[in-house]
C-alpha cells in the first residue's frame, strides 16, 4: 500500500510535467518560433501527454466505465414512489417555498403541518431551523409544549439554544446524513444566507443550492420567506428578492391571512412536481389546521356584501340580467369594477348560474335557489311499523345535508325501511345511526 508521502511525490512530478505541457504550448506561440522548432516541441508535449496517460485525443468509449458510473439509473427512477404529505399541497422529497408579508403566521401554519405530520405518521423526523422569533412567541404559541409532546422527533433549533454558526454546522452534517421521511423547515431562508444579498442570484443560489443537497440525501424542505410591501389583492404579492428563489425551487406558494374570515389562504404560483391546487386553512388550538373552501375562505368584507347585493338583485329581476347590467347595478352602489368582477366570477356555480346565450354571445345570470329543502324521513322497523320521523335540511346551494334532529331513545338493532318525500328508500341499520 503507498504511502502519503509517496503519494505527494507522484503528485509533483505529475504537476511539474503539467506545468511543463502548458509552458510548451505558450512556448509555440512565440514569434520567434520557426516551423521545425514547432513540431519538435510537439513531439515533446506528446511525450509528457503520455507520461501522464493524456492522450492527444480520446474516444467516448475511452470514457465509458467513467460515464457509467454517473449515468442515470432509470431503474432507481421508474421505482421512485412518488407521495404527497399533504394532498395536491405538499410533495414529499421535494422543496417548497412560503412566502408571505411580515407577521402573517406563516411559521404558525408551518408548525401546525410539522404536527400533522407527525400525528398522520407521514414524517418520522421534523428538523426546524428557527432564526426568526422570539422567545415570547415560542412561548405565546405553545411551541414548547409541541416539543414536549414529541420529544427528539421534533427538532426545534432556535436562538434561545443554538447560535447560527452552530445551525449552519448542524445544516453541514445534515448534508452527509440519509434524510429519507424527514422534514426540514427554515425559518426564514434569509437568515441562512450567510451575508448573501436576497437580489442578488449567485447569493441566493447558493443557499438554494444547499437546499437541493439536502433534497438529494432525502428529504422534505420547505421555507418560510417574506413578500414585497403586501397589496390590497392577493395576486398582487410577490416574493421578495432574485428570481432564484422560484427558479430553483420546486413549488411554490403566496400565503395571506384573511382576517374578515380567520382564513390562511395559499396560492400556488409554481407547481413543478404533483398536483397541486390553491388550499386554505383555519388555525385550530393544539397546532392544528382544518381545511375550508379556497373561494370562500379568501373572500373579504367587501367581496361578501358584494355577493349580497347581487344575490338581492338577482332576487328582484323577472328575467335574467345580462353582466353589463349586474356591472352597472355594482357600481351604481359605489364598487369597483375590478372588485365587482372578481365577485362575479367567483360566485357563479356558487351562489349564481351564468348561461350563454348563442344570441351575441351574450351571458345571463340566474340565483342558485338559497331556500333550505326539508326532506322529511319515515323510520319504519322490520314489520313496517312507524318508529319515527326526522327532517333532513338539503341546501340546494352547497348540497350539503344536516340533521335538524337527533334520534331518540334507543332501538334494537334491526334491518328498517327508510322512506322520504324523495320517493327513494333503503334498508338501513338503526343503531349505527
Amino acid at each position: 500500500m503507498k504511502s502519503v508521502t509517496e503519494i505527494e511525490k507522484e503528485v509533483k512530478k505529475k504537476e511539474a510535467i503539467s506545468r511543463r505541457i502548458v509552458y510548451l504550448e505558450e512556448l509555440k506561440l512565440s514569434d520567434f518560433i520557426k516551423d521545425d522548432d514547432i513540431r519538435l516541441i510537439e513531439n515533446e508535449i506528446l511525450l509528457l501527454k503520455n507520461e501522464l496517460s493524456l492522450k492527444a485525443e480520446k474516444y467516448l468509449s475511452d470514457l465509458e466505465n467513467f460515464l457509467n458510473s454517473f449515468d442515470l439509473n432509470y431503474e432507481k427512477i421508474e421505482n421512485a414512489k412518488f407521495e404527497y404529505l399533504y394532498q395536491n399541497f405538499i410533495v414529499k422529497n421535494e422543496i417548497t417555498m412560503f412566502a408571505a408579508p411580515p407577521s402573517s403566521g406563516k411559521s404558525l401554519i408551518s408548525v401546525a403541518l410539522c404536527n400533522i405530520f407527525l400525528l398522520e405518521k407521514r414524517i418520522d423526523q421534523i428538523i426546524y431551523f428557527d432564526a426568526d422569533n422570539g422567545t415570547a412567541t415560542l412561548k405565546e404559541r405553545n411551541i414548547h409544549k409541541l416539543k414536549r409532546d414529541w420529544t427528539k422527533k421534533f427538532r426545534y433549533f432556535h436562538e434561545s439554544q443554538t447560535t447560527k454558526a452552530q445551525m449552519l454546522q448542524i445544516i453541514n452534517q445534515l448534508k452527509k446524513t440519509n434524510l429519507t421521511n424527514a422534514l426540514i423547515v427554515f425559518d426564514s431562508i434569509k437568515n441562512f444566507m450567510i451575508g448573501g444579498d436576497r437580489d442578488k442570484n449567485k447569493d441566493v443560489s447558493k443557499v438554494m443550492e444547499v437546499l437541493k443537497l439536502l433534497r438529494s440525501r432525502g428529504a422534505t424542505v420547505i421555507f418560510l420567506h417574506h413578500t414585497n410591501k403586501p397589496n390590497k389583492d392577493l395576486e398582487e404579492l410577490i416574493y421578495a428578492g432574485s428570481s432564484a428563489f422560484q427558479e430553483d425551487t420546486g413549488n411554490a406558494y403566496i400565503m395571506q391571512k384573511n382576517e374578515y374570515k380567520e382564513s390562511f389562504i395559499f396560492k400556488n404560483f409554481k407547481a413543478r412536481t404533483g398536483n397541486l391546487a390553491d388550499i386554505a386553512f383555519h388555525y385550530e388550538d393544539s397546532h392544528t389546521l382544518t381545511e375550508i373552501d379556497f373561494v370562500e375562505a379568501s373572500e373579504t368584507q367587501e367581496i361578501v356584501e358584494i355577493n349580497e347585493v347581487v344575490i338581492e338583485f338577482l332576487e328582484k329581476q323577472s328575467q335574467k340580467p345580462s353582466f353589463s347590467q349586474i356591472m352597472k347595478h355594482l357600481q351604481q352602489q359605489g364598487y369597483s369594477r375590478n372588485k365587482s368582477n372578481q365577485a362575479l366570477q367567483n360566485g357563479k356555480g356558487r351562489y349564481w348560474h351564468e348561461e350563454k346565450l348563442t344570441q351575441n354571445n351574450k351571458s345571463v345570470y340566474s340565483l342558485i335557489c338559497q331556500k333550505q329543502n326539508v326532506v322529511e324521513i319515515e323510520y319504519l322497523d322490520a314489520d313496517n311499523n312507524f318508529q319515527k320521523t326526522e327532517q333532513i335540511v338539503k341546501n340546494s346551494r352547497t348540497s350539503d345535508t344536516s340533521r335538524t334532529s337527533s334520534i331518540l331513545g334507543d332501538y334494537n338493532k334491526s334491518s328498517t325501511l327508510v322512506q322520504g318525500c324523495t320517493g327513494e328508500s333503503m334498508n338501513i341499520d338503526i343503531s349505527a345511526l
